[in-house]
């Protein structure tokens, strides 16, 4: 049984001394969002709740809830781990339990039906939307939520995690809808029936509504499925009031409204301080989200995050899911022999994947490289593999990898050139992440580093065989000195 909603998970944070409830006035500009960003410059740090929020005491919302997964221990936690869960132990059961997803089940009400506002009554700005970057284009309301969409041919329903801007009128969100995504694959397939496409935006419910919703899944995979079986328990959704999609019933605030994908209808969108810690996407018009209505609970919270410190909520969960997507694809869809662990970095954001393998035949890393890069448009820029005496969780063992066993930049290194790529990578030129010119994503030089040991070279009698001299680093302290050790008087 999981968590069925944001106030049970903030409770159990209490209980678990993982969150500071601030009651001085705050600001919404700048300062809400400097406060998070000085606790994620490193991993750890308590999930705050802001209560008193400058011009925001006599309005509809005044709570905002920030930081719900900023640490191993609350990721952890919300899986219903233990607090001191190590990472890999994280991974472990994130693959377990995804391969048993669990369909959510329908209900005729929930607490997020409470409250319900429609027409003229619409005002995005009567909850505590922040700005969070100085150069922001404007205060942006999707930032650790979902976003509901639904296939025009299959019904196949998306719960992603897309940037959302609110527009000066406070009637309408203004996105960044990339074509290469899941929602921007039906997008296109609405814009071919010239029809808009509805959405809906959900704050709150389960804590691992954003945790699933930005992570990686193959198309057509539904991730109220995953969540089901994240929890090992259907998801209880709700129909929305305005469009034909369902949302979770424990939801605090769900925002529905439709997309037109007709350029005239475009409003101005962007810039925004993005998860790469640099400013993505220039101010030009996008498509925006036309808000039909807003329901919410009684003194409903609305839940964000910071988008850009090196250890933010999306960059921990990525850590996660992404790995856990590396290994589960190399190992289930491939069947590539000898996998045994993938990392991506936090500060990547799975751009890097570090795989590690029991190798088993001369260039198996351009192959592992290559299975990654087809298997998904936004991630695993940069693939590098080691054997399985290296502790790719290490960054000691990785840089020894590197320094003695690359040596020939023509075996060991492959590229792949002009391939799609994520369109807010900014080292990639602007002209190359033009929508109409590049159909809906970026262009990325993607590499690969086999840092295995050279099957090239003869074996050496002396070496017991082996291609490689036998290593005198990184070996186990043996057992006597293990049980002198006290004896010594060293420590």
């Amino acid at each position: 049984m999981g968590l069925k909603d944001l106030r049970g998970w903030i409770d159990l944070l209490h209980q678990e001394d993982e969150i500071r409830e601030v009651t001085c006035e705050v600001d919404w500009s700048l300062e809400i969002a400097q406060i998070e960003t000085k606790l994620r410059e490193k991993e750890g740090g308590p999930a705050l709740l802001f209560s008193n929020i400058k011009g925001y005491h006599e309005t509809l919302g005044r709570k905002f809830f920030i930081g719900s997964l900023g640490s191993y221990s609350k990721i952890a936690l919300a899986l219903g781990l233990p607090k001191d869960t190590p990472p890999t132990k994280i991974i472990e059961v994130q693959r377990e339990k995804t391969a048993n997803p669990i369909k959510p089940s329908l209900v005729l009400s929930g607490p997020v039906k409470q409250n319900i506002v429609k027409g003229e009554a619409i005002n995005l700005f009567e909850f505590p939307v922040l700005k969070s970057h100085e150069m922001d284009g404007g205060r942006y309301i999707s930032t650790f939520n979902g976003v509901v969409t639904k296939d025009p041919g299959t019904e196949w329903t998306n719960v992603g995690l897309y940037r959302g801007m609110a527009h000066e009128d406070g009637k309408s969100i203004g996105v960044l809808l990339a074509m290469a995504t899941h929602w921007g694959m039906m997008a296109s397939k609405y814009a071919q029936m010239g029809k808009e496409m509805e959405v809906a935006f959900v704050f709150g419910g389960d804590p691992l509504i954003p945790y699933v919703a930005c992570s990686p899944y193959l198309p057509y995979v539904c991730e109220y499925d995953i969540l089901g079986g994240l929890r090992g328990e259907p998801v209880e959704l709700v129909k929305c009031e305005t469009v034909d999609l369902h949302v979770p019933a424990h939801a605090e605030i769900v925002i529905e409204g439709t997309i037109s994908l007709d350029p005239k209808d475009f409003r101005s969108e962007g810039t925004f301080g993005e998860y790469t810690g640099f400013y993505g996407g220039l101010k030009s018009p996008k498509p925006s989200v036309d808000i039909s209505c807003i329901t919410f609970r009684d003194d409903p919270i609305l839940q964000g995050s910071v988008e850009g410190p090196p250890f933010d909520e999306g960059a921990l969960v990525h850590s996660i899911t992404a790995s856990s997507f590396a290994l589960d694809y190399l190992n289930t869809n491939c069947i590539i022999p000898g996998v045994l662990d993938a990392w991506c970095p936090p500060v990547t954001h799975g751009n890097d994947v570090f795989v590690k393998i029991k190798k088993q035949y001369q260039g198996q890393a351009k192959q592992i490289a290559a299975a990654l890069w087809g298997a998904t448009l936004w991630w695993f820029k940069n693939v590098f593999v080691f054997d399985d005496d290296i502790d790719i969780h290490d960054y000691d063992h990785l840089l020894w990898a590197f320094s003695w066993r690359v040596w020939d930049y023509d075996e060991d290194l492959a590229v792949l050139r002009g391939s799609q790529g994520g369109i807010l990578d900014p080292s990639t030129p602007p002209e190359f992440k033009d929508p109409v010119k590049m159909g809906g994503a970026g262009r990325w030089n993607r590499l690969c580093i086999d840092a295995t040991k050279d099957w090239r070279l003869d074996p050496v009698k002396e070496w017991a065989g082996e291609r490689f001299p036998p290593s005198n680093r990184y070996l186990p302290t043996p057992d006597k000195i293990k049980k002198r050790w006290k004896e010594y008087g060293i420590d």
